[in-house]
Protein backbone atom coordinates (compact mmCIF):
# COMPACT_ATOMS: atom_id res chain seq x y z
CA UNK A 1 0.00 0.00 0.00
CA UNK A 2 1.14 3.38 -1.06
CA UNK A 3 2.09 5.51 2.20
CA UNK A 4 3.34 8.79 2.99
CA UNK A 5 5.43 9.45 0.44
CA UNK A 6 8.28 10.84 2.72
CA UNK A 7 11.21 9.14 2.24
CA UNK A 8 14.02 10.85 0.13
CA UNK A 9 12.79 10.48 -3.74
CA UNK A 10 14.72 11.29 -6.26
CA UNK A 11 13.42 13.82 -9.39
CA UNK A 12 13.99 14.18 -12.78
CA UNK A 13 14.86 16.77 -14.99
CA UNK A 14 10.99 17.27 -15.18
CA UNK A 15 11.18 19.36 -12.10
CA UNK A 16 12.73 22.11 -13.59
CA UNK A 17 10.14 22.50 -16.10
CA UNK A 18 7.24 22.89 -12.83
CA UNK A 19 10.00 24.79 -11.31
CA UNK A 20 9.81 27.22 -13.93
CA UNK A 21 5.45 27.11 -13.99
CA UNK A 22 5.62 27.75 -10.23
CA UNK A 23 8.35 31.07 -10.61
CA UNK A 24 6.32 32.45 -14.15
CA UNK A 25 2.99 32.33 -12.16
CA UNK A 26 4.84 34.17 -9.17
CA UNK A 27 5.99 36.98 -11.38
CA UNK A 28 2.30 37.06 -13.53
CA UNK A 29 1.03 37.51 -9.43
CA UNK A 30 4.15 40.48 -8.86
CA UNK A 31 3.76 38.91 -5.61
CA UNK A 32 5.41 41.11 -2.90
CA UNK A 33 4.91 38.47 0.38
CA UNK A 34 5.30 34.71 -0.42
CA UNK A 35 5.47 31.70 1.70
CA UNK A 36 6.98 28.44 0.66
CA UNK A 37 5.87 25.18 2.50
CA UNK A 38 7.85 22.15 2.26
CA UNK A 39 6.79 18.96 3.39
CA UNK A 40 7.50 16.26 1.46
CA UNK A 41 10.61 15.53 0.10
CA UNK A 42 9.66 15.63 -3.62
CA UNK A 43 11.59 18.82 -3.70
CA UNK A 44 9.34 19.78 -6.69
CA UNK A 45 7.85 22.82 -5.88
CA UNK A 46 10.76 24.13 -5.17
CA UNK A 47 10.74 28.74 -4.71
CA UNK A 48 13.79 29.52 -3.15
CA UNK A 49 13.03 33.17 -3.94
CA UNK A 50 9.82 32.69 -1.73
CA UNK A 51 10.03 35.25 1.28
CA UNK A 52 9.15 32.80 4.07
CA UNK A 53 10.53 29.69 3.83
CA UNK A 54 8.72 26.68 6.23
CA UNK A 55 8.50 22.51 6.53
CA UNK A 56 7.92 19.71 8.33
CA UNK A 57 4.43 18.75 9.99
CA UNK A 58 4.90 21.70 12.23
CA UNK A 59 5.14 24.28 9.80
CA UNK A 60 2.25 26.11 11.38
CA UNK A 61 4.73 27.21 14.29
CA UNK A 62 7.35 29.06 12.22
CA UNK A 63 4.61 31.32 10.80
CA UNK A 64 4.53 34.65 12.19
CA UNK A 65 0.89 34.90 14.08
CA UNK A 66 -1.21 37.14 11.89
CA UNK A 67 0.52 36.67 8.64
CA UNK A 68 -0.99 36.72 5.35
CA UNK A 69 0.48 35.97 1.61
CA UNK A 70 0.09 36.64 -1.52
CA UNK A 71 1.67 33.67 -2.68
CA UNK A 72 2.02 30.23 -1.14
CA UNK A 73 3.70 26.83 -2.66
CA UNK A 74 2.39 24.29 -0.83
CA UNK A 75 4.95 21.13 -1.89
CA UNK A 76 2.60 18.24 0.27
CA UNK A 77 3.04 14.75 0.41
CA UNK A 78 0.59 12.54 -0.76
CA UNK A 79 -1.54 9.99 0.06
CA UNK A 80 -1.98 10.53 3.94
CA UNK A 81 -4.36 8.87 5.44
CA UNK A 82 -7.55 10.56 6.76
CA UNK A 83 -8.45 12.73 9.61
CA UNK A 84 -11.68 14.14 10.35
CA UNK A 85 -11.48 18.28 10.02
CA UNK A 86 -14.18 20.63 10.36
CA UNK A 87 -14.10 23.40 7.19
CA UNK A 88 -16.15 25.77 6.96
CA UNK A 89 -19.86 24.29 7.71
CA UNK A 90 -19.01 21.06 7.15
CA UNK A 91 -17.12 18.86 9.06
CA UNK A 92 -15.51 16.39 7.26
CA UNK A 93 -13.03 13.21 6.50
CA UNK A 94 -10.11 14.34 4.44
CA UNK A 95 -7.16 13.28 3.23
CA UNK A 96 -4.74 14.89 5.64
CA UNK A 97 -2.50 16.46 2.97
CA UNK A 98 -5.90 17.89 2.10
CA UNK A 99 -5.82 19.28 5.46
CA UNK A 100 -3.00 21.10 5.33
CA UNK A 101 -3.88 22.70 2.23
CA UNK A 102 -6.93 24.00 4.03
CA UNK A 103 -4.19 25.43 6.54
CA UNK A 104 -2.14 26.68 3.95
CA UNK A 105 -5.29 28.61 2.38
CA UNK A 106 -6.32 30.36 5.56
CA UNK A 107 -2.79 32.25 5.28
CA UNK A 108 -3.99 33.79 2.00
CA UNK A 109 -4.82 37.55 1.92
CA UNK A 110 -7.91 38.65 -0.19
CA UNK A 111 -5.87 39.17 -3.39
CA UNK A 112 -4.08 35.50 -2.73
CA UNK A 113 -3.32 32.37 -4.46
CA UNK A 114 -1.81 29.09 -3.51
CA UNK A 115 -0.75 26.52 -5.55
CA UNK A 116 -0.49 23.02 -4.06
CA UNK A 117 0.93 19.60 -4.95
CA UNK A 118 -1.78 17.18 -4.73
CA UNK A 119 -2.44 13.14 -5.88
CA UNK A 120 -4.58 12.81 -9.38
CA UNK A 121 -6.80 13.41 -10.87
CA UNK A 122 -6.56 16.79 -8.00
CA UNK A 123 -10.30 17.24 -6.62
CA UNK A 124 -11.83 15.39 -10.15
CA UNK A 125 -13.04 12.61 -7.84
CA UNK A 126 -16.21 12.18 -5.59
CA UNK A 127 -14.03 12.74 -2.34
CA UNK A 128 -12.47 15.46 -3.81
CA UNK A 129 -15.72 17.41 -5.25
CA UNK A 130 -16.73 17.39 -1.47
CA UNK A 131 -13.56 18.93 -0.30
CA UNK A 132 -13.91 21.90 -2.63
CA UNK A 133 -17.24 22.08 -2.01
CA UNK A 134 -16.40 22.89 1.65
CA UNK A 135 -13.56 24.98 0.56
CA UNK A 136 -15.99 27.24 -1.33
CA UNK A 137 -18.06 27.75 1.78
CA UNK A 138 -14.97 29.31 3.26
CA UNK A 139 -13.91 31.95 0.14
CA UNK A 140 -11.49 29.63 -1.81
CA UNK A 141 -12.16 28.65 -5.19
CA UNK A 142 -10.19 26.49 -7.92
CA UNK A 143 -9.08 27.96 -10.66
CA UNK A 144 -6.23 26.11 -12.03
CA UNK A 145 -5.83 22.25 -12.88
CA UNK A 146 -2.27 21.66 -14.29
CA UNK A 147 -1.14 18.23 -14.99
CA UNK A 148 2.51 17.98 -13.77
CA UNK A 149 5.14 16.27 -16.76
CA UNK A 150 5.81 12.34 -17.22
CA UNK A 151 7.67 10.85 -15.13
CA UNK A 152 8.26 13.60 -12.53
CA UNK A 153 8.37 11.26 -9.84
CA UNK A 154 11.31 9.01 -10.43
CA UNK A 155 10.64 6.14 -7.81
CA UNK A 156 6.77 6.37 -9.04
CA UNK A 157 4.33 5.80 -11.47
CA UNK A 158 2.20 8.49 -10.29
CA UNK A 159 1.61 11.76 -12.41
CA UNK A 160 0.56 14.28 -9.41
CA UNK A 161 -1.03 17.21 -10.36
CA UNK A 162 -1.09 21.30 -9.36
CA UNK A 163 -4.03 22.85 -7.84
CA UNK A 164 -4.33 26.75 -7.70
CA UNK A 165 -6.77 28.58 -5.43
CA UNK A 166 -7.39 31.77 -4.81
CA UNK A 167 -10.47 33.96 -3.28
CA UNK A 168 -12.36 35.03 -5.80
CA UNK A 169 -14.90 32.66 -7.97
CA UNK A 170 -14.44 32.04 -11.23
CA UNK A 171 -16.47 31.32 -14.13
CA UNK A 172 -14.44 28.84 -15.86
CA UNK A 173 -11.63 27.06 -14.37
CA UNK A 174 -8.05 26.74 -16.20
CA UNK A 175 -7.20 22.87 -16.90
CA UNK A 176 -3.70 22.64 -18.62
CA UNK A 177 -0.47 20.08 -19.07
CA UNK A 178 3.16 20.73 -18.52
CA UNK A 179 5.03 20.19 -21.35
CA UNK A 180 8.16 22.64 -21.64
CA UNK A 181 9.81 25.44 -19.54
CA UNK A 182 8.98 28.19 -21.87
CA UNK A 183 5.35 26.72 -22.29
CA UNK A 184 5.08 26.90 -18.40
CA UNK A 185 5.60 30.23 -18.35
CA UNK A 186 3.20 31.03 -21.19
CA UNK A 187 1.07 28.56 -19.20
CA UNK A 188 1.07 31.02 -16.66
CA UNK A 189 0.00 33.62 -18.12
CA UNK A 190 -3.03 32.21 -19.77
CA UNK A 191 -4.35 31.21 -16.43
CA UNK A 192 -3.75 35.02 -14.68
CA UNK A 193 -5.20 35.85 -18.02
CA UNK A 194 -8.00 33.65 -18.46
CA UNK A 195 -6.56 32.71 -22.26
CA UNK A 196 -8.41 29.60 -23.20
CA UNK A 197 -7.65 27.28 -26.79
CA UNK A 198 -8.78 24.22 -27.91
CA UNK A 199 -5.96 22.40 -26.82
CA UNK A 200 -4.14 21.25 -23.21
CA UNK A 201 -0.30 21.93 -24.15
CA UNK A 202 -2.21 25.56 -24.33
CA UNK A 203 -4.73 25.24 -21.75
CA UNK A 204 -8.36 24.80 -22.19
CA UNK A 205 -10.93 26.08 -19.99
CA UNK A 206 -14.10 24.00 -18.42
CA UNK A 207 -16.87 25.22 -16.48
CA UNK A 208 -16.96 24.23 -12.20
CA UNK A 209 -17.25 20.73 -11.23
CA UNK A 210 -16.62 19.06 -15.01
CA UNK A 211 -13.20 17.87 -14.22
CA UNK A 212 -12.81 14.15 -13.35
CA UNK A 213 -9.00 13.91 -14.63
CA UNK A 214 -6.98 14.31 -17.46
CA UNK A 215 -7.52 11.18 -19.11
CA UNK A 216 -11.13 11.82 -18.95
CA UNK A 217 -10.94 15.18 -20.22
CA UNK A 218 -9.26 14.18 -23.61
CA UNK A 219 -11.53 11.10 -24.15
CA UNK A 220 -14.31 13.90 -23.87
CA UNK A 221 -12.94 16.22 -26.40
CA UNK A 222 -12.26 13.53 -28.79
CA UNK A 223 -15.71 12.47 -28.98
CA UNK A 224 -16.73 16.12 -29.17
CA UNK A 225 -14.66 15.89 -32.36
CA UNK A 226 -16.36 12.87 -33.71
CA UNK A 227 -19.68 14.62 -33.14
CA UNK A 228 -18.49 17.38 -34.57
CA UNK A 229 -17.07 15.79 -37.92
CA UNK A 230 -19.07 12.69 -38.33
CA UNK A 231 -23.02 13.71 -37.83
CA UNK A 232 -23.63 9.89 -37.93
CA UNK A 233 -21.61 9.75 -34.46
CA UNK A 234 -23.54 10.28 -31.07
CA UNK A 235 -21.35 10.40 -27.73
CA UNK A 236 -23.57 8.61 -25.52
CA UNK A 237 -23.23 6.88 -22.31
CA UNK A 238 -22.71 2.91 -21.99
CA UNK A 239 -25.33 2.75 -19.05
CA UNK A 240 -27.95 4.17 -21.58
CA UNK A 241 -27.15 1.71 -23.74
CA UNK A 242 -26.87 -1.07 -21.29
CA UNK A 243 -29.44 -3.65 -20.02
CA UNK A 244 -27.30 -4.95 -17.31
CA UNK A 245 -23.75 -4.78 -15.84
CA UNK A 246 -23.10 -7.66 -14.02
CA UNK A 247 -20.08 -9.26 -11.95
CA UNK A 248 -19.22 -12.32 -11.03
CA UNK A 249 -17.30 -13.92 -7.13
CA UNK A 250 -14.29 -15.29 -7.47
CA UNK A 251 -14.29 -18.84 -8.89
CA UNK A 252 -17.85 -18.41 -10.73
CA UNK A 253 -18.05 -17.78 -13.85
CA UNK A 254 -20.51 -15.37 -16.35
CA UNK A 255 -23.54 -17.09 -18.03
CA UNK A 256 -23.19 -16.66 -21.69
CA UNK A 257 -25.62 -13.51 -22.77
CA UNK A 258 -26.24 -12.00 -26.12
CA UNK A 259 -25.38 -9.38 -27.68
CA UNK A 260 -22.43 -8.60 -24.47
CA UNK A 261 -19.02 -7.53 -23.88
CA UNK A 262 -16.81 -8.65 -21.40
CA UNK A 263 -14.31 -5.64 -20.04
CA UNK A 264 -11.27 -6.60 -17.74
CA UNK A 265 -11.32 -4.78 -14.63
CA UNK A 266 -7.71 -5.15 -14.30
CA UNK A 267 -4.82 -5.63 -16.45
CA UNK A 268 -4.14 -4.75 -19.94
CA UNK A 269 -6.64 -7.43 -21.96
CA UNK A 270 -8.55 -6.35 -24.62
CA UNK A 271 -11.92 -5.87 -24.21
CA UNK A 272 -14.00 -8.94 -26.18
CA UNK A 273 -17.31 -9.96 -27.14
CA UNK A 274 -16.64 -13.54 -27.51
CA UNK A 275 -16.43 -15.38 -23.77
CA UNK A 276 -14.60 -18.12 -25.15
CA UNK A 277 -11.34 -16.28 -26.04
CA UNK A 278 -11.25 -14.48 -22.86
CA UNK A 279 -8.36 -16.25 -20.67
CA UNK A 280 -8.25 -13.94 -16.91
CA UNK A 281 -11.03 -15.26 -14.36
CA UNK A 282 -14.29 -14.14 -14.33
CA UNK A 283 -14.71 -12.24 -11.32
CA UNK A 284 -12.29 -9.76 -12.97
CA UNK A 285 -14.39 -9.27 -15.63
CA UNK A 286 -17.62 -7.15 -16.08
CA UNK A 287 -20.36 -8.61 -18.34
CA UNK A 288 -22.11 -5.62 -20.50
CA UNK A 289 -25.45 -7.00 -21.80
CA UNK A 290 -26.27 -4.60 -24.45
CA UNK A 291 -29.64 -2.96 -25.41
CA UNK A 292 -31.10 -3.23 -29.46
CA UNK A 293 -29.28 0.35 -29.57
CA UNK A 294 -25.75 -1.10 -29.54
CA UNK A 295 -23.79 -4.23 -31.17
CA UNK A 296 -21.65 -6.21 -29.39
CA UNK A 297 -18.86 -6.85 -32.04
CA UNK A 298 -18.90 -2.61 -32.35
CA UNK A 299 -18.27 -1.92 -29.18
CA UNK A 300 -15.79 -4.82 -28.73
CA UNK A 301 -14.14 -2.96 -31.58
CA UNK A 302 -14.54 0.22 -30.17
CA UNK A 303 -12.94 -0.44 -27.04
CA UNK A 304 -9.76 -1.37 -28.81
CA UNK A 305 -9.36 1.59 -30.65
CA UNK A 306 -6.96 4.34 -28.90
CA UNK A 307 -9.95 6.46 -28.10
CA UNK A 308 -12.05 3.32 -26.67
CA UNK A 309 -8.86 2.51 -24.67
CA UNK A 310 -8.92 6.60 -23.57
CA UNK A 311 -11.97 5.65 -22.27
CA UNK A 312 -11.41 3.07 -20.13
CA UNK A 313 -8.18 4.58 -19.06
CA UNK A 314 -10.00 7.39 -17.31
CA UNK A 315 -12.27 5.17 -15.42
CA UNK A 316 -9.77 3.33 -13.71
CA UNK A 317 -9.26 3.96 -9.95
CA UNK A 318 -6.48 3.09 -7.29
CA UNK A 319 -2.72 4.23 -6.45
CA UNK A 320 -2.15 0.22 -5.57
CA UNK A 321 -3.86 -1.67 -7.99
CA UNK A 322 -5.48 -0.07 -10.99
CA UNK A 323 -9.11 -1.09 -11.67
CA UNK A 324 -12.56 -0.36 -13.28
CA UNK A 325 -15.22 -0.41 -11.07
CA UNK A 326 -18.87 -1.58 -12.00
CA UNK A 327 -20.03 1.88 -10.09
CA UNK A 328 -18.28 3.85 -12.56
CA UNK A 329 -18.48 2.04 -15.82
CA UNK A 330 -22.00 3.49 -16.64
CA UNK A 331 -20.45 6.75 -16.93
CA UNK A 332 -18.41 6.11 -19.78
CA UNK A 333 -19.30 7.73 -22.83
CA UNK A 334 -18.54 5.85 -26.49
CA UNK A 335 -19.04 6.81 -30.10
CA UNK A 336 -22.14 5.48 -31.35
CA UNK A 337 -23.01 5.75 -35.22
CA UNK A 338 -26.16 4.11 -36.36
CA UNK A 339 -26.76 0.40 -35.94
CA UNK A 340 -26.64 -0.28 -39.82
CA UNK A 341 -23.09 1.47 -39.54
CA UNK A 342 -21.92 -0.52 -36.27
CA UNK A 343 -23.16 -3.87 -37.85
CA UNK A 344 -20.42 -2.96 -41.14
CA UNK A 345 -17.85 -1.36 -38.90
CA UNK A 346 -18.19 -4.77 -36.88
CA UNK A 347 -18.05 -7.17 -40.09
CA UNK A 348 -14.98 -4.80 -41.01
CA UNK A 349 -12.87 -5.05 -38.14
CA UNK A 350 -13.52 -9.15 -37.95
CA UNK A 351 -12.81 -9.14 -42.01
CA UNK A 352 -9.09 -7.74 -41.04
CA UNK A 353 -8.84 -10.14 -38.55
CA UNK A 354 -9.06 -12.66 -40.59
CA UNK A 355 -7.10 -10.77 -43.09
CA UNK A 356 -4.29 -10.59 -40.51
CA UNK A 357 -4.50 -14.20 -39.67
CA UNK A 358 -3.93 -15.11 -43.22
CA UNK A 359 -1.22 -12.83 -43.80
CA UNK A 360 0.59 -14.78 -40.66
CA UNK A 361 -0.15 -18.07 -41.93
CA UNK A 362 1.17 -17.13 -44.98
CA UNK A 363 3.93 -15.42 -43.89
CA UNK A 364 5.05 -18.49 -41.80
CA UNK A 365 4.76 -20.57 -45.09
CA UNK A 366 6.31 -18.25 -47.42
CA UNK A 367 9.99 -19.59 -47.81
CA UNK A 368 8.64 -23.28 -48.43
CA UNK A 369 5.42 -21.56 -51.07
CA UNK A 370 7.32 -19.91 -54.29
CA UNK A 371 4.85 -20.23 -56.14
CA UNK A 372 2.33 -18.93 -53.92
CA UNK A 373 4.10 -15.98 -53.29
CA UNK A 374 4.23 -15.25 -56.74
CA UNK A 375 1.16 -15.74 -57.23
CA UNK A 376 -0.24 -13.49 -55.06
CA UNK A 377 2.48 -10.24 -55.27
CA UNK A 378 0.32 -7.96 -57.72
CA UNK A 379 -2.61 -8.89 -55.43
CA UNK A 380 -0.56 -7.76 -52.07
CA UNK A 381 0.89 -4.96 -53.91
CA UNK A 382 -2.70 -4.02 -54.62
CA UNK A 383 -4.05 -4.48 -50.74
CA UNK A 384 -1.27 -2.35 -49.43
CA UNK A 385 -1.86 0.26 -51.37
CA UNK A 386 -4.99 1.01 -50.83
CA UNK A 387 -4.16 0.10 -46.79
CA UNK A 388 -1.75 2.62 -46.84
CA UNK A 389 -4.07 5.30 -48.45
CA UNK A 390 -6.14 4.41 -45.60
CA UNK A 391 -3.69 4.37 -43.14
CA UNK A 392 -2.74 8.05 -43.89
CA UNK A 393 -6.25 9.63 -43.69
CA UNK A 394 -6.88 7.91 -40.59
CA UNK A 395 -3.76 9.20 -39.24
CA UNK A 396 -3.97 12.57 -39.98
CA UNK A 397 -7.58 11.97 -38.31
CA UNK A 398 -6.52 10.85 -35.56
CA UNK A 399 -3.74 13.31 -35.21
CA UNK A 400 -6.67 16.44 -35.48
CA UNK A 401 -8.85 14.43 -32.87
CA UNK A 402 -5.91 14.99 -30.34
CA UNK A 403 -5.44 18.45 -31.53
CA UNK A 404 -2.18 21.03 -31.72
CA UNK A 405 0.62 20.22 -29.34
CA UNK A 406 4.42 20.38 -29.46
CA UNK A 407 4.67 17.94 -31.88
CA UNK A 408 1.50 18.91 -34.43
CA UNK A 409 0.12 21.91 -36.12
CA UNK A 410 -2.39 22.51 -38.30
CA UNK A 411 -2.52 25.14 -41.49
CA UNK A 412 -5.08 25.85 -43.02
CA UNK A 413 -3.38 27.21 -46.18
CA UNK A 414 0.64 27.05 -47.55
CA UNK A 415 0.09 30.70 -49.51
CA UNK A 416 -3.52 31.74 -50.04
CA UNK A 417 -4.81 34.07 -48.33
CA UNK A 418 -8.69 33.03 -47.52
CA UNK A 419 -9.78 36.68 -47.15
CA UNK A 420 -8.33 38.63 -50.04
CA UNK A 421 -7.84 35.25 -52.21
CA UNK A 422 -4.37 36.68 -53.12
CA UNK A 423 -1.00 34.24 -52.69
CA UNK A 424 0.93 35.41 -49.68
CA UNK A 425 4.59 35.50 -48.49
CA UNK A 426 4.12 35.68 -45.48
CA UNK A 427 1.70 32.36 -45.25
CA UNK A 428 4.23 30.47 -46.46
CA UNK A 429 6.72 31.81 -44.26
CA UNK A 430 4.95 30.63 -41.21
CA UNK A 431 4.74 26.89 -42.43
CA UNK A 432 8.06 27.06 -43.36
CA UNK A 433 9.16 28.48 -39.76
CA UNK A 434 6.84 25.13 -38.08
CA UNK A 435 9.04 22.75 -40.20
CA UNK A 436 12.50 24.18 -39.15
CA UNK A 437 11.73 24.13 -35.81
CA UNK A 438 10.06 20.78 -36.10
CA UNK A 439 13.75 19.62 -37.59
CA UNK A 440 15.41 21.93 -34.10
CA UNK A 441 13.85 20.21 -31.79
CA UNK A 442 11.97 16.76 -31.35
CA UNK A 443 10.54 16.18 -35.50
CA UNK A 444 6.58 16.43 -35.86
CA UNK A 445 3.87 16.92 -38.35
CA UNK A 446 2.31 19.86 -39.93
CA UNK A 447 -1.15 19.57 -41.41
CA UNK A 448 -1.91 21.84 -44.25
CA UNK A 449 -5.56 21.91 -45.05
CA UNK A 450 -6.75 22.11 -41.09
CA UNK A 451 -8.22 24.56 -39.58
CA UNK A 452 -7.54 26.17 -36.04
CA UNK A 453 -10.76 24.63 -34.81
CA UNK A 454 -9.88 20.83 -36.68
CA UNK A 455 -11.97 21.44 -39.07
CA UNK A 456 -10.79 19.34 -42.59
CA UNK A 457 -11.06 22.41 -45.40
CA UNK A 458 -8.42 21.08 -47.83
CA UNK A 459 -6.29 22.43 -50.07
CA UNK A 460 -7.57 22.11 -53.33
CA UNK A 461 -8.79 25.26 -54.30
CA UNK A 462 -5.29 26.49 -53.72
CA UNK A 463 -3.90 23.70 -55.59
CA UNK A 464 -5.74 24.73 -58.73
CA UNK A 465 -5.69 28.45 -58.49
CA UNK A 466 -1.99 28.92 -58.67
CA UNK A 467 -0.67 25.61 -59.62
CA UNK A 468 -2.99 24.14 -61.58
CA UNK A 469 -2.09 20.41 -60.53
CA UNK A 470 -1.22 18.34 -57.58
CA UNK A 471 2.12 17.35 -58.74
CA UNK A 472 2.53 21.18 -59.47
CA UNK A 473 2.00 22.17 -55.89
CA UNK A 474 3.90 19.31 -54.84
CA UNK A 475 6.95 20.45 -57.09
CA UNK A 476 6.81 24.52 -55.69
CA UNK A 477 6.45 22.82 -52.05
CA UNK A 478 9.60 20.86 -52.28
CA UNK A 479 11.23 24.04 -53.87
CA UNK A 480 10.69 26.13 -51.05
CA UNK A 481 12.24 23.53 -48.88
CA UNK A 482 15.37 23.08 -51.46
CA UNK A 483 15.59 26.67 -51.59
CA UNK A 484 14.68 28.44 -47.55
CA UNK A 485 15.62 25.64 -46.03
CA UNK A 486 18.17 23.32 -47.70
CA UNK A 487 18.15 19.80 -49.82
CA UNK A 488 20.39 18.26 -47.10
CA UNK A 489 17.31 18.55 -44.82
CA UNK A 490 15.48 16.22 -47.42
CA UNK A 491 16.23 12.95 -45.40
CA UNK A 492 14.08 14.38 -42.99
CA UNK A 493 10.84 15.71 -44.30
CA UNK A 494 8.59 13.36 -45.92
CA UNK A 495 5.66 15.39 -47.33
CA UNK A 496 2.61 14.19 -49.47
CA UNK A 497 -0.80 15.06 -49.68
CA UNK A 498 -3.39 12.41 -48.64
CA UNK A 499 -7.23 11.91 -49.95
CA UNK A 500 -9.08 12.35 -46.16
CA UNK A 501 -12.45 11.27 -47.23
CA UNK A 502 -12.88 13.73 -50.68
CA UNK A 503 -10.73 16.65 -49.22
CA UNK A 504 -7.09 17.14 -49.75
CA UNK A 505 -4.87 18.03 -47.02
CA UNK A 506 -0.92 17.55 -46.89
CA UNK A 507 0.83 16.30 -44.44
CA UNK A 508 4.63 17.33 -43.50
CA UNK A 509 6.28 14.65 -41.14
CA UNK A 510 8.99 16.05 -40.11
CA UNK A 511 12.18 14.40 -37.80
CA UNK A 512 14.44 15.34 -35.47
CA UNK A 513 17.73 16.79 -37.37
CA UNK A 514 21.09 15.99 -36.60
CA UNK A 515 22.32 19.66 -36.91
CA UNK A 516 20.99 23.30 -36.62
CA UNK A 517 18.41 23.90 -39.62
CA UNK A 518 17.99 28.14 -40.28
CA UNK A 519 15.17 29.12 -42.67
CA UNK A 520 17.08 31.33 -45.48
CA UNK A 521 20.70 30.80 -43.69
CA UNK A 522 19.55 32.98 -40.54
CA UNK A 523 16.55 32.40 -39.32
CA UNK A 524 16.32 30.03 -35.97
CA UNK A 525 13.24 28.38 -34.63
CA UNK A 526 11.94 25.85 -32.10
CA UNK A 527 8.71 24.64 -31.03
CA UNK A 528 8.17 24.99 -27.19
CA UNK A 529 4.19 24.31 -27.22
CA UNK A 530 1.78 24.52 -29.87
CA UNK A 531 3.39 27.82 -30.98
CA UNK A 532 7.27 28.43 -32.82
CA UNK A 533 9.51 30.41 -31.26
CA UNK A 534 12.77 32.25 -32.51
CA UNK A 535 16.00 32.16 -31.09
CA UNK A 536 18.83 34.40 -31.49
CA UNK A 537 21.99 35.90 -29.71
CA UNK A 538 22.98 33.65 -26.43
CA UNK A 539 19.77 31.69 -26.39
CA UNK A 540 20.49 30.18 -29.80
CA UNK A 541 24.51 29.77 -28.97
CA UNK A 542 23.02 28.26 -25.80
CA UNK A 543 20.17 25.61 -27.69
CA UNK A 544 22.54 24.69 -30.03
CA UNK A 545 25.28 23.18 -27.78
CA UNK A 546 22.72 21.63 -25.11
CA UNK A 547 20.45 20.34 -28.43
CA UNK A 548 22.89 19.11 -31.17
CA UNK A 549 26.02 18.83 -28.31
CA UNK A 550 27.87 21.02 -30.58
Amino acid sequence: MLRNFLKPMETTINSSIVECFVSALGDELGSQNTLAIAMSNFSVLKFESAHKQVGGFGWMDSVPAGALYDYVVADLPLNMGRERLKIGNSEIIVRKNWGELAKALRLLNNDGFCLALVEPPGFGMAEGLRFEEALNSEGYHLCGIINTPNGLLESTSIRPVLVVINRSKKKQIFVAELEGEQQAASLAHSLMTDIGSNSLSEGVLIAPGRFIGFTSLKAEQQLSWLETHYKEYDSVRLGDIANEINTVRSGECHKAKENAIYIPMIGSSSVSHDMSQISIKHHNLLQVVLSEKANNEYLSAFFQSELGKLVLNSLVCGAVIPKIRKSVLSDAKVALPAIEEQREIAFTHKRLSDLKCAISDFQSELALNPRSAAAIKLQLESMLEQIGGLSDADKIMSLVRAGESKTIEYKETFSLDLRTGSKEKYIEQSALKTIVAFLNTDGGTLLIGISDTGATTGIRQEVYKFHKSSDAFLLHFKNQIKQRIGEQFYPFINHKLVNVYGIDVLMIECGKALSPCFLDSNEFYVRTNPATDKLDGPKLVEYVRNHFKI
